[in-house]
């Protein structure tokens, strides 16, 4: 990721907190640009929900069917709980393979996809080092430049009406949210 794009995510998580504080969910936000940037590469059949079950669906161009829990830390490592990794066996019956992805916030990271087959996906605490093995190159590499360019053109829509201003923005995308 671009410092500048680092940059703006950082004020962004400023104003807008993690979850459970009163300044608002930050990670959603992110999930919320990350499924426009998957828009972006091509992906089709896009549903992001915003509570309960996996966080993205996407069809890839080659057709693949992906499922991602979405996680975005300033730390070398990110938790995952039976109810995340309940939600992608979930998706596993409907043909969806499940991915990890995890957005470091700094400098000289990006997303991490970790593909990984289901009854191996630790619970608890894991490191994100211990991803790389299961890197997603290529989608990666794909999806980088794509995800620079969504943050800087929604950076200011969502710095004045927060993820609001994001869900309407994937509506007009024909992207499905479910934030219920």
């Amino acid at each position: 990721m671009k410092i500048e794009t680092l940059k703006l995510l950082q004020k962004l998580q400023k104003k807008f907190g993690v979850k459970g504080t009163p300044s608002g969910p930050f990670g959603k936000i992110v999930q919320k640009l990350l499924a426009l940037s998957f828009h972006e590469t091509g992906a089709v059949n896009i549903v992001e929900r915003g509570v309960q079950g996996v966080d993205i669906d996407i069809t890839s161009e080659s057709n693949q069917k992906f499922a991602f829990e979405v996680k975005t830390t300033e730390k070398l490592s990110f938790s995952l709980t039976p109810d995340n990794i309940q939600a992608l066996r979930e998706r596993t019956r409907d043909g969806y393979q499940p991915v990890i992805a995890v957005l470091r916030l700094a400098h000289f990271e990006t997303w991490i996809f970790a593909k990984i087959p289901i009854d191996e996906i630790p619970i608890g605490r894991i490191l994100i080092d211990k991803l790389r093995r299961y890197r997603m190159s290529d989608l990666e590499s794909q999806l980088e430049p794509k995800f620079d360019i969504v943050v800087q053109k929604h950076f200011k829509g969502v710095w004045n009406k927060g993820e609001q201003y994001l869900k309407e923005n994937l509506r007009k995308v024909d992207i499905k949210s479910h934030d219920f």
